[in-house]
C-alpha cells in the first residue's frame, strides 16, 4: 500500500469520526487540497500535516503512526514500540543532546550549503598527496569518490 493511500484512509476516517467537513480546514488549508489528500493524489508537507492534525485534534505523529500501521498491516502499538526503540537508540547516539546546538536564540542555525569538509578526510587526502600518490590512487586507497579527492586536493 502506498503511504499516501494509507494517510488518505486515516484522514478520511478520522475526519468523519470527529465530524469535520472539509470547510473546517479552510483557515489553514484549501478544502480542495484536503480532498486531494484524502484521495491519495498529493503528498503532505509537514506544515499541512500539522494544520490537519490541529483541526482533527490529534498530534501529527498520531496521524503518521496510524498511517504507518495501516500501510504495514501491523498494530499501532507495534509501531509505537519500534518508535520507542528508535528514540532510545537516538538518545544513546547523543542525537537528542545535539539537537539544542542546532538552534540559537530560538532559530535554526544556518550552515553553509554544499558538501561539508571532513577534517579527517582532508588530512588523509593531503597525507596521500604529500607521499606522492596520484588523485586516483588516493581515491582507491581511501575508498572515497575521486570528486571528493579532487576537491580536497585543491585545499592543500
Amino acid at each position: 500500500m502506498d503511504s499516501r493511500d494509507s494517510l488518505a484512509a486515516v484522514l478520511r476516517v478520522l475526519r468523519r469520526a470527529r465530524e469535520r467537513k472539509t470547510e473546517h480546514f479552510s483557515e489553514g488549508i484549501n478544502p480542495t487540497h484536503i480532498a486531494n489528500l484524502e484521495n491519495g493524489k498529493v503528498s503532505v508537507t509537514l506544515q499541512t500535516l500539522e494544520a490537519v492534525a490541529n483541526v482533527l485534534n490529534v498530534k501529527p505523529v498520531t496521524l503518521l503512526v496510524l498511517a504507518t500501521a495501516l500501510r504495514n498491516d501491523v498494530p499501532n502499538d507495534s509501531v509505537l514500540r519500534e518508535i520507542e526503540l528508535e528514540l532510545k537508540e537516538l538518545v544513546s547516539l547523543g542525537v537528542m543532546d545535539a539537537l539544542d546546538s542546532e538552534f540559537q536564540d530560538g532559530k535554526l542555525r544556518s550552515r553553509p550549503s554544499g558538501a561539508q569538509i571532513s577534517q579527517e578526510r582532508l588530512e588523509a587526502v593531503l597525507a596521500c598527496k604529500a607521499s606522492g600518490l596520484t588523485q586516483k590512487e588516493t581515491a582507491h586507497k581511501l575508498g572515497i569518490p575521486s570528486s571528493t579527492v579532487q576537491r580536497y586536493w585543491q585545499k592543500g
